[in-house]
């Protein structure tokens, strides 16, 4: 009985060896383990003997014909690196081979973020920006890339292709700066990155330095053969803008007079900026931001943020004033708060003049005309609007209003006069002479003394009656009419050419001018056109003045709006 008892336990022992030892070999053999030296080996032999047709021998590779790889084989990344050069085709499938095997994943991340560095490096020395910024090539994915590095090589991309593009050298040297900034960017990033592209990163961006480097230098040649043209005539001027403060003049006095105002810790002014179209409001209030240290300026423009209802327009503006004091001074100011709409404006302008991180608040809404177009039915919400503005003028004395516009309040209706008596009006209208011929001549430091002769200016100033933006607009056209000729210098036979161009572009402006009168200051403003000086029936004349239309003696202020009238009236 004892010696079946150990045949018994002897034959298990043996049976379940046994079955371990197939299982093994099975294991094994299924993994294809056993055959992970001979294939090490293959490889080897297969890119030593590539010579110089590495794709010749990259065919037979191991991994293209089973997907049972667990161990990654030695110089495969390599091999495939080199023959995507005469046979990219081949070394798509060992990628799309290698993204199967589980073994050889890495060799295949390995040689696709290679290859990717080549390809951007080829297109930096290629000059191809714009290819570079979508990531299109045979092994770039395309913007849809989750590769936080090929983002940012994208990005850079982007300021180099806009550098290109731009035929205006101090903006191409701007974009330059910005894309010299992501590439160190970029420096900083590859260095914690874990990304496979990382390791081949530096090679391609000394590429793109070097691409950088040549961009400069053809700008520097660029600026050297061509006039800047600092002369600003879409925007209104920004501090932000690259000649913005040299461009801001002539504005000294109403500057000085807000200054004093805002000042007066015991009266709490609040302020209205009164004056036509086009006359450099918004370039005011845009430059507060510079001039006026002490107060947090909070712009909004009604034209620039539309509103559909109160509601909207309220949370816009609270909203419009947090991002500005965050990005001003890091400030982060009360929350509009929940509830009924004119109460949470209420309990936030109280917040605010609580608020002592900075000494006031100034909010400027421009266009201000518009503010009636949120209520359209005069009602409950327009009288409640108007009295808590009217209560802000009156009473807070840390928060302070400031509206711009171009109409009179006492051309207005009588709800806007009674709830704004109390503002003290500020007007502003065209630039005198002197400044105006000195903003054309020497527009910044960087303009060439001579490019806009005196009495050049001078004629310019004569018909533009130193209105701001056409003052401007004969600038531009003028220096880029001197550029497209290559001339250093004006002369008077070139107005001619550039007024019709001045007619041109400012049409709108032109007509927004002229559909705002009255018939019968139309009538006015052709027969001064005409040289006539007709006789006010049925016109304001304090109003025609106001706009800056016409002078005390009748004739235009601006002969070119003459000239446009005409032009128009024989057009019809």
């Amino acid at each position: 009985m004892a010696g079946l008892t150990v045949g018994v336990e002897d034959g298990v022992e043996e049976g379940v060896l046994s079955g371990l030892a197939c299982g093994v070999v099975a294991a094994l053999s299924a993994t294809h383990v056993l055959v992970y030296p001979l294939e090490c080996l293959l490889q080897w032999v297969l890119y030593r003997t590539r010579g110089q047709s590495p794709a010749r021998t990259l065919r037979y590779s191991p991994v293209l014909f089973h997907d049972l790889s667990y161990l990654p084989i030695a110089f495969l990344a390599r091999h495939v690196v080199e023959a995507a050069e005469t046979d990219p085709d081949l070394a798509g499938r060992v990628l799309d081979a290698c993204a199967i095997a589980p073994g050889q994943r890495n060799n295949g991340r390995a040689a696709l973020a290679e290859l990717q560095a080549r390809e951007l490096r080829k297109l930096a020395d290629a000059l191809r920006f714009a290819d570079a910024l979508s990531l299109q090539g045979r092994w770039l994915p395309g913007k849809e890339t989750d590769s936080p590095l090929l983002r940012a090589f994208a990005e850079a991309a982007r300021f180099l292709a806009a550098a290109q593009s731009t035929y205006l050298p101090h903006l191409a040297q701007r974009h330059l700066n910005q894309a010299e900034q992501g590439l160190n960017a970029i420096d900083n990033l590859r260095l914690q990155s874990r990304e496979p592209l990382a390791r081949f990163s530096p090679e391609t961006i000394a590429a793109y330095r070097r691409a950088l480097v040549l961009l400069r230098q053809r700008s520097a040649q660029a600026a050297a053969e061509m006039l800047p043209n600092p002369f600003i005539t879409t925007n209104p001027i920004s501090g932000d803008l690259h000649w913005g403060p040299q461009m801001f003049r002539g504005r000294e006095t109403v500057v000085r007079q807000i200054e004093g105002l805002l000042a007066q810790q015991q009266t709490g002014t609040s302020l209205a900026l009164i004056g036509p179209r086009r006359c450099g409001k918004s370039s005011l209030l845009n430059m507060f931001r510079r001039m006026l240290p002490d107060t947090q300026i909070v712009l909004f423009d009604l034209q620039d943020n539309p509103a559909a209802t109160p509601a909207a327009f309220y949370r816009a503006l609270a909203e419009r004033a947090r991002r500005q004091a965050d990005q001003d001074r890091g400030l982060r100011l009360p929350a509009f708060p929940d509830g009924p709409s004119i109460e949470a404006l209420r309990a936030w302008l109280d917040a605010l003049e609580e608020f002592d991180a900075v000494p006031r608040f100034l909010i400027c809404i421009d266009e201000f005309e518009r503010l009636a177009a949120l209520f359209p039915d005069e009602g409950q919400d327009l009288l409640q609007f108007m009295g808590l503005l009217r209560a802000t003028i009156q009473h807070r004395r840390r928060v302070r209003l400031l509206v711009a516009g171009a109409a009179p309040f006492d051309e207005l209706d009588k709800l806007w006069n009674d709830h704004f008596i109390n503002l003290r009006e500020i007007r502003i209208g065209h630039l005198d002479r002197p400044t105006s011929i000195c903003l054309l001549t020497r527009p910044i430091d960087e303009f060439p003394a001579g490019t806009i002769p005196v009495a050049v200016a001078e004629a310019i100033v004569t018909r533009s009656g130193g209105q701001p933006y056409l003052t401007q607009l004969y600038g531009s056209l003028l220096v880029d009419r001197l550029n497209d000729e290559k001339r250093k210098s004006a002369e008077l036979v070139d107005l001619e050419a550039v007024e019709n161009d001045v007619l041109d572009q400012a049409n709108y402006y032109f007509r927004n001018v002229w559909s705002d009168l009255e018939p019968a200051a139309q009538a006015v403003v052709r027969s001064a056109a005409q040289g006539v000086v007709a006789p006010l029936e049925g016109v304001s004349p304090r109003a025609l003045r106001r706009r800056l239309i016409i002078a005390e003696s009748g004739e235009l202020l601006v002969p070119v709006f003459g000239r446009w009238v005409l032009e128009q009236e024989a057009a019809t």
